[in-house]
């Protein structure tokens, strides 16, 4: 049975005039070691939907390695922290990064995660919002699930 191979809706004008060429290639090799199966549905989304949903798996991704993560941080206190301050750090600093949390393709992506900011910030107002509430609201979820 031959199955025609999936084409990435990623090489369209709007993308590439909207986006940074390197960061988003970087967001797209990540996305591909942190979730294939993931990565074959998002980069057939339309163009007009597909970086926001690709930045926004990876944003969700960098949040759960923070929290997966059990021997990173010296106290669960410290690690709390973290995740209830990510959508301030992570999503509003353009510099943030973590270092040490996560092991393969998830601890790189968090070590550049700037590269992700850059498209996230690139994206309009209201997918950044949606991505920042939504972010803050799994990470509640986390910190209630770990207190109890």
């Amino acid at each position: 049975l031959y199955i025609k191979p999936l084409k990435s809706n990623l090489h369209h004008a709007h993308i590439k005039s909207t986006f940074n060429k390197d960061d988003l290639a970087f967001c797209d090799e990540i996305l591909c070691k942190v979730s294939r199966s993931f990565a074959a549905v998002i980069r057939q989304l339309p163009p007009t939907l597909l970086v926001d949903v690709l930045i926004f798996y990876l944003v969700l991704r960098a949040l759960d390695t923070i929290e997966d993560d059990m021997t990173a941080f010296p106290d669960n206190k410290t690690k709390i922290d973290h995740l209830l301050s990510f959508h301030k750090t992570a999503l509003m600093d353009p510099t943030w990064s973590m270092d040490g949390v996560g092991e393969g393709h998830e601890k790189l992506l968090l070590q550049q995660f700037p590269k992700c900011h850059s498209v996230y910030a690139a994206l309009s107002q209201q997918s950044r919002r949606v991505i920042a509430d939504i972010s803050h609201r799994m990470a509640t979820g986390m910190v209630c699930l770990a207190l109890h």
